[in-house]
């Protein structure tokens, strides 16, 4: 297994987040009082979202920039209702001005006991770090009911320390991390660039390179391919002023990727080349190898597979040269896959299980995702539905726990076809809606329209005739 830990913000947030689900459940039906402090207002509506898929009756009151008497404002909203636990946003809008965050503060301070009196249940303020440092100041007395302080703040480090740890940007950790994680990942990263700035200079630009990057990486993993595409593009325009040619190369290979996923075939070539001529010239081997799997997996899609397992084999070649057994289990999945679309089944699944196995012993669990995927298709064409929608499920488990959106997409779309073909047009129906959504999410047009075909197709089969009298 592979034994590198996750960043250590990732793990303390993990952490934080799991406690919040203890406190939430240990306080319900009393009257408890939780600050979490996190700096950006995505990654809150995402952690409040999670948190609501396990807590249904949580009610979300939120504060605007007129709100003075914050306990009036959120009486109102709950009315009359019995939530389990009350989440409360936008302390930080209410109190925009200093004189106004004091007045909306000390009338918080006054109003302690009201809270107690009106909800049995959790409270959780959320608010940024700056808010908190006020409230404790001025709201001393309300400060003194919490019994919970929950952090989705990195720890102030600063810049400096940033640089010295964890600066290399390790991608395949990044992809390994949980949806969860992912987002703390990226508020993390989001925080470094914005006290970058946009005048980085000497090495401060090129750790904010690798971090644009990284951040790049983390969008497209999620599925956001419109912010991955722009913050490629913005490491790239980085990269090119600082003459980093390897970092150029990086960047033109991950755009490719985005527009691979998009279906723009013609676009992913040109980046891919454009990334393996700057590999070539600089003689990185791995840089050239994830370009001709790239290369490859274009000519596949296009049906040119002479093309592509040529493409295949050479980057196979590289990566056996220099011990890179990710990018083995890589190239053993891609040939698996030239080897299906030709109709060698028996070929293709030695490949899947010879690239299984390294994933699994890396601790790979995208690459293994995919690979039960493939897996599952070859079942399902020997007949086997109850086998692939085994390996349907655990590749969709993974994917769901990576937050892939494209993994998921397609592990929805696969099931669709099992339940198809047990007969099951409504289970059908909804997974290639899952399916379709996801897609779309993501600007992949091609897809969507694949799996809209499917819907049609079996709502045109449901359709009575039209046809007139006999």
């Amino acid at each position: 297994m592979d034994s590198k830990a996750p960043y250590t913000e990732t793990v303390e947030q993990a952490g934080e987040l799991a406690s919040l689900r203890r406190f939430l459940s240990i306080a319900e039906g009393a009257f408890s009082l939780g600050i979490a402090v996190c700096n950006s207002p995505a990654l809150r509506d995402y952690l409040i979202n999670q948190v609501q898929g396990s807590e249904p009756n949580l009610a979300v009151a939120t504060l605007r920039d007129s709100t003075v008497d914050v306990f009036g404002k959120v009486k109102e909203q709950i009315g009359e209702t019995s939530p389990s636990a009350i989440f409360v946003i936008g302390l930080e809008q209410a109190t925009g001005s200093a004189p106004v965050r004091v007045r909306v503060l000390k009338s918080l301070n006054a109003s302690r006991e009201l809270w107690e009196q009106r909800f049995p249940c959790p409270v959780v303020f959320w608010m940024p770090a700056y808010v908190a440092a006020a409230l404790a100041i001025h709201a001393p007395d309300f400060w003194r009911y919490r019994s919970h302080r929950f952090e989705f703040a990195p720890a102030p480090a600063g810049l400096k320390q940033a640089m010295l740890t964890e600066a290399s940007g390790d991608l395949d950790l990044t992809v390994n991390l949980s949806v969860d994680e992912k987002q703390f990942r990226i508020a993390e990263l989001e925080q470094r660039l914005a006290e970058v700035g946009d005048d980085a200079s000497g090495a401060m630009a090129q750790h904010a390179a690798v971090w644009l990057n990284e951040l790049g990486v983390l969008y497209r993993e999620i599925g956001e391919l419109d912010k991955a595409k722009a913050t490629f593009r913005q490491a790239l325009e980085l990269n090119e002023r600082l003459g980093r040619r390897e970092g150029m190369a990086s960047n033109y290979g991950n755009l490719g990727n985005v527009l691979y996923v998009r279906g723009d075939l013609d676009g992913a070539e040109e980046m891919y080349r454009k990334a393996l001529d700057l590999d070539e010239k600089l003689g990185r081997r791995e840089g050239m190898a994830k370009s001709y799997a790239n290369l490859g997996n274009v000519m596949t899609a296009r049906g040119d597979l002479d093309g592509a397992e040529t493409m295949h084999r050479k980057a196979l070649e590289l990566n056996e040269q220099f011990g890179a057994l990710a990018g083995k289990a890589d190239g053993y999945r891609h040939l698996g896959i030239v080897m299906y679309a030709r109709g060698d089944l028996d070929g293709a699944d030695r490949m899947f299980r010879e690239a299984l196995a390294l994933n699994e012993q890396l601790g790979r669990r995208q690459g293994m995702s995919g690979v039960y995927a493939n897996l599952g298709n070859i079942m399902a064409d020997h007949g086997d539905l109850d086998g692939a929608e085994r390996m349907y499920r655990k590749g969709l488990e993974i994917a769901e726990h990576l937050g892939s959106r494209e993994g998921m997409a397609n592990l929805y779309g696969n099931l669709g076809l099992v339940m198809y073909e047990r007969g099951d047009t409504d289970a059908a129906c909804e997974m290639w809606t899952k399916a379709r959504d996801l897609f779309e999410q993501m600007g992949a047009a091609d897809d969507v329209h694949r799996a809209q075909a499917l819907l049609d197709q079996v709502a045109d089969s449901a359709r009575p005739s039209s046809g007139g009298e006999a």
